[in-house]
């Protein structure tokens, strides 16, 4: 007795669900690969895994096989078609329905290639995927190491060294740098982020030979309504600069 791959429709059942195979009269055997692929024909790609589930679950729910063989079936049903149509005339008065059908089913076939955990797939479609997921992933390297190169411009052999105790009046001499303003009635400089600053001090300078945390950083960039995290105010004895105008001078 053949294998029943696929959920039919019931005989004169006319509220029968969407992916149920058949028609009013059911299905007549031998015809399920048949309806299972004109249905295909009418899906939305994103359709595609709930379709392709909803018998799957069917066909696991009767003890029938496992995902394997479930998939190894579909596949090689919609790669015959595929070649069924290939093979048509294509001076017929059918050809562009042919296509379509042709499109449908590669891209059902593409979804097919999601679910293969087990490589039932031909050899020639195996290493064609490979081929083009090797050629993504060195396009991607190259990219990543444009982009590497475009930050190491940036970097630094050395950090900016500040005198050990003193972070915090560096912290001070920048957050009154955010505070300047201009003749003009603008300000020297604006970010609508706190970022920027904390990473500056992290990366590129040192407190006393030593990292400095960008969490450390962090802490000391708040907003004006914020309260600084207990133990990142600075202390009134590192103020010790004070940023002003050279006509106040």
């Amino acid at each position: 007795m053949g294998l029943n791959y696929f959920k039919s429709r019931k005989r004169f059942d006319f509220s029968p669900h969407p992916f149920d195979v058949g028609n009013i009269l059911g299905l007549k055997r031998g015809y399920g690969n048949n309806h299972f692929l004109l249905k295909i024909y009418g899906l939305d790609k994103t359709e595609f895994e709930n379709y392709y589930t909803y018998h799957l679950n069917y066909f696991l729910s009767n003890g029938q096989g496992a995902e394997k063989e479930f998939l190894a079936h579909v596949w090689y049903i919609v790669q015959k078609r595929i070649e069924y149509f290939e093979r048509k005339d294509p001076f017929s008065s059918e050809h562009p329905r042919h296509l379509s059908n042709i499109g449908k089913l590669t891209e059902f076939q593409q979804y097919l290639g999601t679910r293969d955990k087990w490589n039932i797939r031909p050899n020639d479609v195996l290493l064609k995927e490979k081929d083009g997921k090797i050629a993504e992933l060195q396009a991607r390297i190259q990219d990543l190491e444009e982009q590497l190169k475009a930050h190491s411009k940036y970097g630094v052999a050395q950090k900016v060294y500040v005198e050990d105790g003193y972070l915090p009046t560096l912290i001070d001499l920048i957050q009154q740098l955010r505070e300047v303003g201009l003749p003009n009635g603008r300000s020297l400089l604006k970010s609508d982020h706190h970022s920027p600053y904390y990473k500056l001090v992290a990366k590129y300078f040192n407190h006393g030979g030593k990292e400095i945390p960008l969490d450390t950083a962090r802490n000391y960039f708040v907003g004006k309504d914020e309260a600084p995290i207990k133990g990142s105010q600075v202390p009134d004895g590192r103020k010790l600069f004070r940023i002003v105008p050279a006509d106040q001078a």
